[in-house]
């Protein structure tokens, strides 16, 4: 009797071992599962901290950049519960006031701008992250998929106009040089980019805006033109 009472001591205590080793490996296991989901939480508000910050409101559509507040309202407050940080708290409390002013509709927009070929990059580079994040939202069950599309053409879009942007900026500076036929052709490259996207109600206005320029061109050049071959007659000898 002993003995039984012996062996079932053993066994009992080797299983609570057992049973001790793997509930440790397991909230091991879940603890490094949390902290590496934290590490990638914080990555990603880095991230689109980032985006927000670089990306002027005329190339980020509002209901992406909604997404992308209360997603980091959403984050930063989780991280914030493990780990207080001032430059978190400071990126909270500015971001709830926007949040607080796009929703009540007193938010007034950043409408800068690119003005040169690194700044467009820098703009292009903010934006192409956005896709793949927005399709990770949907994966998670957090986004629609259809918003998520929706926002995805308007994304593209909006890198076209950063393109667009650019080409005006240049062929305004041809013509503060008098080089129309120069103008022209950006300005017409710049059409041409935003036709693409002649579908979208957002480029109406900015295609409307270049055609117009492109026709008050079309006169300048013609008149230039006039006179040009007004003066050549004139000086021609008998």
């Amino acid at each position: 009797m002993d003995n039984l009472l012996i062996i079932v001591t053993f066994i009992l205590f080797v299983s609570i071992l057992i049973i001790g080793s793997q509930l440790a490996r397991i909230i091991g296991e879940r603890r490094r599962a949390q902290v590496l989901a934290d590490n990638l939480l914080q990555k990603r508000c880095d991230r689109i901290a980032g985006v927000l910050h670089l990306v002027s409101d005329r190339y980020m559509p509002i209901q992406t950049k909604m997404i992308l507040i209360e997603f980091l309202i959403s984050g930063l407050t989780h991280l914030q519960k493990i780990s207080k940080k001032e430059s978190h708290e400071a990126t909270l409390y500015e971001i709830k006031d926007i949040s607080s002013l796009l929703k009540t509709g007193k938010y007034v927009l950043n409408n800068e701008k690119v003005t040169s070929k690194a700044h467009m990059e820098k703009v292009n580079e903010g934006l192409l992250v956005l896709p793949a994040f927005l399709k990770g939202l949907t994966t998670q069950g957090q986004l629609d998929k259809s918003i998520a599309r929706n926002q995805v053409e308007l994304i593209r879009y909006m890198r076209q106009l950063a393109a667009t942007d650019l080409y005006s900026y240049v062929a305004q500076q041809d013509l503060d040089a008098d080089r129309l036929t120069q103008a022209r052709e950006k300005y017409l490259n710049a059409l041409a980019g935003l036709e693409k996207f002649v579908s979208l109600e957002q480029s109406k206005v900015e295609i409307e805006r270049l055609q117009y320029k492109i026709s008050q061109l079309d006169q300048k050049l013609h008149i230039k033109m006039s006179v040009q071959n007004q003066d050549k007659t004139i000086t021609r000898p008998n």
